[in-house]
C-alpha cells in the first residue's frame, strides 16, 4: 500500500493517542484518585525535563525577536543548521541571514544534517521510511521505545519486533542485540544513554554494532541524553554517521538545553539516508521560529549547561543515599534520571506521592511494575521527594 501524507499523519496521530490513553493515565494515577483531589503545586518529575529551565540566552534570544514570532524561519533554520554542522565537524555554507526562495545547492560530501520537531518527528519518520519493508526491528528492552511502537502500530507494517533484555547488570547488551541481527534486519535502535535506566554504551560496542548490520539496514543512535555525559563528544556515534552509509544520530534539545516545549531536534546520517527519510518529515515550515532561535543561542550557553550538570551530581548523590536507606536498589545513572527497583508493585508509591504533589513515572511504561524512573528536580522538588519516600515507608 502507498504511503502518503495523509497516511503519515493519520498514523502519527493513532500512535500518540495510543501512548497517551495508556502512558499518561498510569503516570498521573493517584494525582485525583482521593476524591478528585489535586495538589496546588506538584512536583514534576516524570518526563525527565530539565527543572532549571531554558537557557537564559535562549529567553533573552526570544525577547529580543518578538516581532519575528509571526515569520516562518526560512533563514533563521539553515543558520542553526550550519552552526550544527559547524559543532560536529561537517562541511557547511555560511548562512548569510537573507531571505532566499532559490534551493541551495547540494553540500559537499557524503553526510547531512535535518532539523525537526524534536527528534520525535524524526524517529516517526524513520518509522514510516523503513516499517513497510518485510523483515525485523532489533532493539534493547527496557529502553526508548517511541521508533518500536511507532512502526508497531503504523497501517501495512511487516516488520518483526525483537525486544532484546538487558543483562543482569542493568545495561544494555549490544552482543545480545548482534546475536539477534540476521540478513532480514531492517532496523536496529540503540538509546545511549539508555532511557529508562541511565547507563551509557562504549563507543566501541556501537561499532561493532554498526558492522554486524546489512548494508541495508539502519542502526539509529538516539543521543537524546548524550550530553549528561563528562566526555560525550567520546561516546557518540555522530562520527559513525559521518562516515557510514547506515548509521543515523537523533539528538534533540528537549533535554539537558532545557527547550522540551519548544520542540526542535535534528538527526545526522549519510545523504542517502537522510533522503529516505525527508519525504516523510513536515519540512521547515512545520519548526517554530522561537524553537530555532532558542536552539541557536543554547549552543553557546556552556554556563546554563555546567549549571545543570552540576544539579545532576547533586542529585545523584541523593538518589544513591535516599534509595538505599529505603532498601531500594538504584541502577548507577549516568544522566539526569534514574532507575530505581522497588522490589514490589509501584502503584502505591506511585499513588502516595501523587496525592503529596510528586509526580514520578511508573514502571508500567515498560511493563515492570516493581520499578519507577525518577527525573532530576530542583533542590526544593528532590526534598519533596525524599521526605515523600520517607513517609511512604513509614505509613
Amino acid at each position: 500500500m502507498p504511503v502518503t501524507r495523509r497516511g503519515f499523519t493519520l498514523g502519527v496521530a493513532s500512535s500518540a493517542a495510543t501512548w497517551c490513553s495508556g502512558f499518561a493515565g498510569e503516570l498521573l494515577m493517584g494525582a485525583t484518585h482521593a476524591g478528585g483531589n489535586a495538589h496546588p503545586k506538584k512536583t514534576r518529575i516524570l518526563f525527565n525535563e530539565n527543572p532549571l529551565g531554558p537557557s537564559p540566552l535562549s529567553l533573552a534570544a526570544i525577547e529580543s525577536h518578538t516581532n519575528m514570532l509571526s515569520r516562518y524561519p526560512l533563514s533563521e533554520g539553515p543558520r542553526l543548521e550550519m552552526k550544527l554542522r559547524k559543532m560536529h565537524g561537517m562541511t557547511y555554507r555560511h548562512a548569510t541571514g537573507e531571505l532566499s526562495l532559490v534551493p541551495t545547492p547540494p553540500l559537499e560530501g557524503n553526510t547531512d544534517l535535518l532539523l525537526g520537531v524534536g527528534s520525535s518527528e524524526i524517529l516517526r519518520s524513520i518509522a514510516w521510511a523503513f516499517g513497510t519493508q518485510k523483515g525485523n526491528l532489533v532493539e534493547a528492552n527496557p529502553s526508548y521505545s517511541a521508533l518500536g511502537d511507532a512502526v508497531a502500530t503504523m497501517p501495512g507494517t511487516q516488520l518483526e519486533r525483537r525486544l532484546i533484555p538487558l543483562n543482569e547488570s542493568g545495561r544494555v547488551s549490544t552482543t545480545d542485540m548482534i546475536q539477534a541481527i540476521d540478513s532480514s534486519t531492517k532496523l536496529v535502535v540503540l538509546c545511549n544513554p539508555n532511557n529508562p535506566t541511565g547507563t551509557s554504551i562504549p563507543l566501541s560496542e556501537i561499532e561493532s554494532l554498526a558492522d554486524s548490520i546489512p548494508k541495508d539496514a539502519l542502526l539509529l543512535v538516539d543521543e537524546a541524553y548524550i550530553d549528561f555525559l563528562p566526555s560525550g563528544d567520546k561516546v557518540s556515534a555522530i562520527e559513525l554517521a559521518k562516515n557510514l552509509d547506515n548509521v543515523l544520530v537523533a539528538r534533540t534539545f528537549s533535554k539537558i538545553y532545557g527547550l522540551a516545549g519548544l520542540r526542535v531536534g535534528y538527526a545526522v546520517a549519510s545523504t542517502s539516508v537522510i533522503s529516505k527519510i525527508k519525504p516523510f518529515m513536515l519540512g521547515r515550515l512545520s519548526m517554530s521560529m522561537a524553537g530555532v532561535l532558542a536552539a541557536e543561542a543554547a549552543l553557546d550557553d556552556t554556563r546554563h549547561i555546567a549549571h545543570t550538570k552540576e544539579l545532576y551530581q547533586k542529585t545523584n548523590a541523593l538518589w544513591q543515599r535516599g534509595f538505599r536507606d529505603a532498601g531500594w536498589k538504584m541502577t548507577p545513572s549516568d544522566v539526569g534520571f534514574c532507575w530505581v527497583d522497588l522490589g514490589h508493585n509501584c502503584a502505591p508509591l506511585v499513588s502516595f506521592l501523587a496525592d503529596r504533589g510528586v509526580l514520578i513515572c511508573s514502571g508500567m511504561r515498560w511493563n515492570l511494575p516493581n520499578y519507577v524512573r525518577i527525573s532530576m528536580g530542583t533542590d526544593s522538588e528532590n526534598d519533596q521527594l525524599l521526605s515523600g519516600i520517607r513517609a511512604f515507608k513509614q505509613a
